[in-house]
């Protein structure tokens, strides 16, 4: 909230007198912040029932001659004039899970004013090697097999009390139990002290990605190197997203939103990718990292992120083969 707020507020040259669609408005703080900055009129547009509080708290803010809330989705709201600001709260964890951008870019083709701004303007993720500081896979193993044992208790107690065989299920429920302990990345809060090499992978300008661009799989080469010595336990990642405006309507004053471990603890976190073995890794060693990140096939608003990693780490060759985790 503060940065958004900063973002507008401390351009509110840049909102004067203006046109401003808030896409997934929620509670319509954004299109408040947007009419106080000077908006001549502002749409905020939300499809959930939380558009009803939205009316309410503009009104109790005597804002709603300005704002004008839509309960609709973007792409069914049939608005008379277009947009020179779009302004969307979209990311989700690791910026694309169950993100909104494809709804923004879309009200960016449609909405918006040629030569507009989108606030945020451009995103990045960002990728780091992690301390295994708390041994956290040597938990999942344990929880795991704690699991197992459990499933094996309850099919003899099914077999004895209930005279129903349900070992028919093992299979599947320990190919369930993997799924989540050993595919399933972690919404975390690390701190500085846990990351030993991050870069910069992925980048995207949104006034020129397109929807075509966000649908089909996005894949990144990159190098990590280490900063310092430990046991590397998996790779980390997260977003920031940058106020700048458009090339034809610049922000007066950039705003950067980041959601590093560097910046404390956010709404977002970091999602964590644990290695299935940790590996220890001394100052100045390298690791290439090939990743893809999909979209599932069963919900496109979730994502899948494959991994693969290589080099070599504290003086001994280092392979990490292609490996699955959802994003959930």
């Amino acid at each position: 909230m503060e940065q958004y707020m900063q973002a507008i507020m401390a351009n509110s040259k840049c909102f004067k007198d203006k046109v401003v669609i808030d896409i997934g408005a929620g509670t319509g703080i954004l299109s408040i912040w947007a009419a106080r900055a000077g908006a001549s009129r502002v749409y905020a547009i939300e499809a959930t029932e939380m558009a009803l509080y939205a009316r309410q708290l503009i009104h109790a803010n005597g804002l709603s001659k300005t704002i004008t809330v839509i309960q609709g989705k973007a792409e069914e709201v049939d608005l008379k004039e277009k947009a020179d600001i779009i302004i969307s709260e979209w990311m989700g964890c690791f910026l694309l899970r169950e993100s909104m951008l494809d709804t923004v870019i879309w009200a960016r083709d449609n909405l918006l004013k040629k030569g507009g701004a989108l606030y945020p303007s451009h995103a990045r993720i960002v990728m780091a090697a992690m301390q295994d500081i708390d041994r956290r896979m040597d938990g999942k193993r344990q929880m795991n097999n704690a699991d197992k044992r459990e499933w094996a208790t309850f099919v003899a107690m099914a077999r004895k009390k209930y005279l129903v065989d349900m070992s028919i299920l093992t299979r599947a429920y320990h190919e369930e139990l993997g799924d989540y302990y050993f595919k399933t990345a972690m919404c975390l809060n690390l701190t500085p002290n846990q990351i030993i090499g991050e870069k910069r992978v992925m980048e995207w300008d949104l006034h020129t990605v397109t929807l075509d661009d966000l649908r089909k799989d996005k894949i990144a080469e990159f190098e990590l190197k280490m900063t310092g010595n430990g046991v590397m336990g998996g790779l980390a990642g997260w977003f920031d997203v940058d106020f700048k405006g458009s090339k034809q309507s610049p922000a007066t004053e950039g705003v950067v939103l980041s959601t590093s471990p560097h910046v404390g603890i956010t709404h977002w976190g970091q999602q964590a990718f644990f290695l299935h073995v940790p590996t220890r890794v001394m100052k100045g060693d390298t690791a290439k990292v090939l990743m893809k990140i999909s979209r599932q096939k069963k919900n496109d608003r979730m994502i899948d992120v494959t991994l693969e990693m290589n080099g070599t780490l504290a003086s001994k060759p280092y392979k990490m083969p292609k490996t699955l985790y959802h994003v959930e």
